[in-house]
């Protein structure tokens, strides 16, 4: 049990006692269940707009992290005498019975056009000034807020803020692309399906838009993982609006009322449109209504993608075959569901609802889109491959085969992608179900064969990709390669790694068929220096009676060499009828002590 305020955190607060307006309302107090300590105070700030709906004063709680001046710093609004709406940059405003504050935390240390302007934008860190930055950052706050210049043109454009059910989601996959399609309908309204994958059952990935005929007006490029068959289905509703449901200053509706409020104000009936597609509400026990509406990337830019936002409607009043004293049946049934789940003052039950897709969840970094587009057989599952595989798989790639006879081992769980859970099953097949894991938008599968031992409906497969990537180091598959009866061209990328992976050789071909004899000339003065470099080394056994030896290089040594081939391989990717390349790649050590790896040989041809 912590007794006394820490001597750092009272030092915070002392240095609010000389700033305008600052009075402190409480001792300092210990909130056991937040684990955290709390700062109640009030703030008079001078020049807010007189006709905004902010006081001058206003009462807050700061909860600061034990670890002060570490740890976090979070400010809330007093459900006393401080502000009840929702602004720009802060969370939905709502109250709590079990608190004394609002959940309305302020974004003091949000990084925004107009609050650089009127404070340091860098956030003091030392125990003397942090407490008192964000309490000024807190003033600075109120008064672009009073002017509404939260968020002023220019500045990235961020919605409103939701408290949602607890681990659950709904999943779209808007791109910009995509806003074309939807100002081209006509259509406002519709169903909507959405698919529930078996191992993640609080996620619903919404899979295709309905008109009023059951037409498909538009559909989501998942991957295999999201489009299997097998997946178990919702229905919903869906609605476009052509404006966005924000009330004023920064919130979603809470209510029906205020739902069906906003739609008035744009001219819009919401219940005309909707509500006859609502009818299979009363056959399911969840229902998901979305509204969707456009946004743009910058305030005061275009809207340049739709955003839907969801929530949950109860299952509606069920259909009877007669109902004496109704002659329209529908009017019957509205003003039921008005009187119970539809009713105007009922609280709005949102869902988490997220945009996943290429775009949002790739936006870290990717590959470009001409190579996303394109098919790739990964032949070789073990270390190298493996690596390369997850590295094309989380970049972007949409379509990936893999080709392997060979199961995992023990011995291969100290460098490869997979884990003991899949020990003797099949490499090709296990790595490519964990691919359709790494990225919901690729389609990932899987030949437990040895290339080029193939089936005919196995060789009308891979005649599908585009690139063929050999990782196994093996000559007869060099070999295959060259001798293959390919129907249609394919542009080749050979990747193998020298003895403990201290250097690797990139082969990039556009020539079809495979180059068979320029690569050989090309890497055989490397494998006679590997071969004299190493001559004296003893390689490991593969375990007992079985001698043939392990190729010696750590996880570490594969993924950095793994990922120069992906850098190397993009260039040459995004021109088909371009060069022909021979890259070799060496890790250097100086004094013991790595030093990087450098390009040792280059050759175009």
């Amino acid at each position: 049990m912590i007794n006394s305020v820490p001597e750092r955190i009272n030092t915070g607060c002392i240095q609010l006692e000389i700033m305008d307006g600052y009075q402190q309302l409480e001792e300092v107090y210990w909130i056991a269940r937040l684990k955290s300590w709390v700062l109640h105070f009030s703030l008079k700030v001078s020049g807010l707009d007189i006709n905004s709906s902010i006081p001058q004063t206003t009462q807050w709680y700061m909860l600061i992290d034990p670890l002060y001046p570490r740890g976090s710093i979070s400010i809330f609004p007093d459900k006393v005498n401080s502000i009840t709406l929702t602004y720009k940059h802060m969370n939905e405003n709502i109250e709590k019975d079990y608190l004394p504050w609002r959940l309305g935390k302020i974004c003091t240390d949000w990084d925004t056009g107009q609050l650089e302007l009127l404070s340091d934008s860098d956030e003091l860190m030392d125990e003397e000034q942090r407490i008192n930055w964000h309490v000024q950052r807190l003033k600075e706050w109120l008064l672009a807020a009073s002017i509404d210049s939260l968020a002023i043109p220019g500045d990235y454009f961020e919605l409103p803020h939701s408290h949602f059910e607890p681990n659950f989601s709904v999943v779209f996959a808007e791109e910009q692309k995509h806003i074309q399609v939807w100002n081209e309908t006509k259509i406002r309204s519709g169903h909507v399906s959405l698919k529930e994958i078996h191992e993640y059952r609080n996620t619903l990935f919404v899979s295709a838009f309905f008109g009023k005929k059951s037409e498909v007006i538009h559909t989501y490029d998942w991957g295999k993982l999201i489009r299997a068959d097998s997946n178990k289905l919702f229905h919903g509703v869906w609605v476009l609006l052509p404006f966005q449901p924000i009330i004023q200053p920064w919130s979603y509706p809470r209510t029906f009322r205020e739902l069906e409020t906003i739609c008035k104000e744009h001219h819009f009936d919401l219940w005309n449109e909707i509500y006859e597609r609502m009818n299979i509400f009363r056959l399911e026990g969840r229902n998901f209504l979305l509204i969707g509406f456009q946004i743009p990337k910058l305030v005061g830019g275009e809207n340049t993608v739709v955003h839907w936002i969801s929530f949950e409607v109860s299952r509606l009043t069920k259909k009877v075959k007669k109902i004496n004293g109704f002659r329209k049946a529908k009017d019957y049934y509205f003003l039921r569901d008005r009187l119970n789940q539809l009713k105007p003052e009922r609280k709005l039950k949102y869902v988490r609802t997220e945009n996943w897709s290429k775009e949002a969840i790739l936006s870290r970094g990717s590959l470009d889109e001409k190579v996303q587009r394109d098919g790739a057989v990964l032949i070789g599952a073990g270390a190298l491959g493996s690596a390369i595989g997850e590295l094309l798989s989380r970049t972007g790639i949409s379509r990936i085969l893999v080709c392997d006879e060979d199961i995992l081992k023990a011995g291969n769980l100290s460098r490869h992608t997979l884990g003991i859970n899949h020990l003797y099953m099949n490499k090709a097949e296990a790595l490519s179900n964990r691919i359709n894991h790494n990225n919901i938008h690729v389609w990932s599968s899987a030949i437990n064969e040895p290339f080029p031992n193939l089936s005919e409906d196995e060789v009308d497969v891979i005649e599908g990709y585009d690139v063929i990537i050999d990782t196994t180091g093996s000559d007869a598959v060099i070999d295959h390669l060259y001798s293959f009866d390919w129907t249609l061209p394919k542009r080749f990328v050979s990747v193998s790694l020298g003895f403990g992976a201290k250097r690797i050789f990139i082969f990039l071909s556009n020539k079809h068929p495979f180059p068979r004899k320029t690569f050989y000339d090309l890497i055989k003065r490397w494998i006679e220096l590997e071969q004299n470099e190493n001559k004296d080394i003893i390689l490991p056994r593969d375990g007992i009676g079985c001698y043939h030896p392990l190729f010696p290089a750590r996880s570490d040594d594969i993924w950095v060499m793994a990922g120069l081939a992906i850098k190397e391989m993009e260039p040459w990717w995004l021109n088909p009828f371009g060069p022909n390349i021979f890259a070799v790649y060496e890790q250097q050590q100086l004094n013991g002590m790595p030093a990087g790896v450098i390009l040792k040989h280059r050759e175009v041809f």
